[in-house]
């Protein structure tokens, strides 16, 4: 079971990694892809930036949990994608946003797999 949650964990690494080098280096696109335009001015910038920043410390907070397989890493990172659904939740309900159930249900899933391999790590290690 470790290994395949270790297995899934840097497929959802992967996937994060490919989402920070999209919003790096082809924003538009990136933009597009989360439903959204690429805005223009101080705004692109925050964009970009924050997008980039979020996508980026996913990748490398499972990237480390998942090479060194170090469970504290993977609990960052669960903090950071448990947490944007449910500020993507909160944001429908209290500002009357659209939902987006897709990636509310791929920021869940991540999170449940990330946080069932720290499990895992944290069991297999004496303390």
């Amino acid at each position: 079971m470790t290994t395949t949650l270790r297995i899934i964990s840097a497929l959802f690494g992967l996937l994060f990694t490919v989402s920070f080098l999209n919003w790096l280096l082809a924003p538009a696109g990136a933009a597009a892809t989360l439903g959204m335009p690429l805005l223009d001015g101080v705004a692109r910038n925050t964009q970009v930036g924050d997008f980039t920043a979020f996508f980026f410390t996913l990748a490398v907070l499972i990237g480390l949990g998942v090479w060194r397989r170090q469970p504290q890493p993977l609990l960052g990172a669960c903090l950071l994608l448990g947490s944007a659904a449910i500020f993507r939740v909160w944001s429908a309900l209290m500002h009357e946003a659209t939902l987006a159930p897709v990636s509310v249900a791929v920021e869940v899933a991540g999170t449940a797999v990330l946080l069932a391999y720290a499990s895992c790590l944290r069991q297999s290690r004496p303390e």
